[in-house]
């Protein structure tokens, strides 16, 4: 690239091609960020130019390594940012997983609403609050109809998934009956006239 220009996103443009895409628009070609007299597009230091003379060999080896360098720094920089949230990202998905295993985990909910309903019975072991008992007996029922209500929920899928095999399995022999006989068929039949 003569005479290189480059954006505020680090895209490298030929002055001369730049130049030539800023008289019909306003901003970077590969990345629309608005180019502007406060947003300019810069020159790199060290790019061959025909105004200048050539330099020596040792001057392009250190500006090429100058440049390798900061590239090289920069990409590490990003390196470091990307495995950082990498981390958090990961910390955070550890800590959902755990808040969705105690949510959806039962023993976990009636082991903490035992935990929770035995302080008061342990404050005063000889007595029972009669409306703690009722309570429980009630979560306890309502627990019980929901249970049976799902194992006959689930009695009906059963029931409803051996008829579907079944039904499967018919329309599967059908279909090879078919496939079978239409490869026993003679190709004459199907010979039209002209």
């Amino acid at each position: 690239v003569r005479q290189p220009v480059i954006c505020i996103n680090n895209h490298v443009f030929c002055s001369i091609c730049i130049d030539l895409w800023l008289k019909n628009n306003s901003q970077c070609p590969a990345c629309r960020v608005p180019i502007t007299p406060e947003n300019p597009c810069k020159e790199i230091i060290g790019g061959t130019s025909e105004s200048e003379p050539m330099l020596s060999h040792t001057v392009r080896k250190h500006l090429r390594k100058t440049r390798l360098e900061l590239l090289h720094k920069e990409y590490e920089d990003e390196i470091d940012c990307l495995q950082k949230e990498v981390e958090d990202l990961k910390s955070k998905n550890l800590s959902l997983e755990s808040q969705i295993k105690t949510i959806l985990d039962p023993l976990t909910l009636m082991q903490g609403n035992q935990n929770e309903d035995k302080h008061p019975v342990a404050d005063n072991p000889s007595k029972i609050d009669p409306e703690t008992v009722a309570e429980w007996k009630k979560k306890l029922r309502t627990a019980n109809e929901i249970y049976e209500k799902v194992k006959d929920d689930v009695d009906k899928l059963k029931e409803a998934n051996k008829k579907l095999k079944l039904e499967n399995g018919g329309l599967v022999r059908e279909n090879l009956r078919l496939k079978a006989e239409v490869d026993n068929r003679s190709p004459q039949k199907y010979v039209f006239c002209s």
